[in-house]
């Protein structure tokens, strides 16, 4: 069982950001045409993103257990960090061979994922050890906007200079989800910020093993409402958008028993206004990992239950 780390350090990822090359783009690319980007956990998260740019996103578990590729798909872009997500690997070679273009995104250009693509977007290793992953995600998430033709040669800076913003604000975020460990997490989110939320949620249960979820915002109220009498965090992420539905739904579900703990990026980074709505997705994003430790050490709740679960991740891995 390997030993996880107990540091989370942001100056770390921040030197790693302002030293990793750019990505470079896929040469002489096509259009995607109906695009369809699939993948697992984290860069399940990474794939989200690319909505913002109209194209579709599921898990590729969806793809490789059911043998059914998704309805007017041309293109199946699959994404792992490793290249070794076993799902992933066979979507992508179910894609292949019914005649899909497909195209991976990875660090890894020797990798089975590699293998089963047309082409393949590298992104680059950013070199940092991490108790709450973010980096990777960091790296996934702009490779996805590269592939959907978006310009991020300056997407790492972006969401660095986020982020540098956002450091001081760790522990008060993370001392406003209370002293003890709730029952259960809420994460709320628009579209602006959903891949950012989806990958709240999964810090949040690596992190604290508590269970979460990402909710879009209007279901909140009519779901959400209804949790109690147990211990319930509400999360609410802020972006540009939507600011007095959730001011509404925060009197709502605070009269109602939960710990609504709003989260505005705007205020928080100063910068936010000023960089991509990718790279603010992306250091929002990598926030909640850094926010989710800081939670872990308050509740007593050692990440990945302190070396209790089993992380050679064989049972997600190629079987073959």
């Amino acid at each position: 069982m390997s030993e996880i780390p107990t540091q989370q350090s942001l100056a770390a990822l921040l030197e790693a950001l302002d030293q990793v090359p750019s990505i470079s783009p896929l040469e002489h690319s096509t259009p995607l045409g109906n695009a369809v980007f699939v993948g697992s956990g984290d860069s399940l998260a990474s794939g989200l993103i690319a909505h913002n740019f109209g194209h579709r996103s599921m898990s590729s578990g969806d793809i490789t257990w059911t043998g059914q590729l998704p309805a007017r798909a041309d293109t199946i872009v699959g994404i792992s960090h490793s290249g070794t997500s076993g799902a992933t690997v066979k979507a992508l070679r179910k894609a292949r061979e019914q005649g899909l273009r497909t195209i991976a995104i990875t660090s890894n250009p020797d990798s089975p994922i590699a293998e089963a693509a047309d082409a393949v977007q590298i992104v680059p290793t950013l070199h940092v050890t991490e108790a709450v992953p973010s980096a990777g995600h960091i790296m996934l998430g702009l490779g996805v906007a590269a592939v959907c033709g978006a310009d991020v040669s300056n997407g790492q800076r972006e969401v660095a200079k986020v982020l540098s913003e956002l450091e001081a604000a760790i522990p008060s975020v993370a001392a406003r989800f209370g002293g003890t460990a709730p029952a259960g997490i809420s994460v709320l989110t628009l579209p602006d910020l959903r891949s950012a939320g989806d990958f709240w949620t999964l810090k949040l249960i690596e992190a604290t093993g508590v269970v979460a979820r990402v909710v879009p915002l209007e279901e909140s109220g009519h779901v959400d409402y209804f949790i109690g009498p147990q211990n319930q965090l509400t999360i609410q992420l802020l972006g540009g958008v939507g600011r007095a539905r959730h001011e509404r739904l925060q009197t709502a579900l605070s009269a109602n028993g939960q710990n609504v703990v709003p989260v505005d990026f705007m205020s928080l980074a100063p910068s936010s206004g000023a960089v991509s709505s990718i790279s603010l997705d992306i250091a929002v994003a990598s926030f909640g990992a850094f926010a989710a430790h800081q939670a872990a050490l308050t509740w007593g709740r050692p990440p990945f239950r302190g070396g209790a679960v089993n992380m050679d991740a064989s049972h997600i891995k190629l079987s073959e």
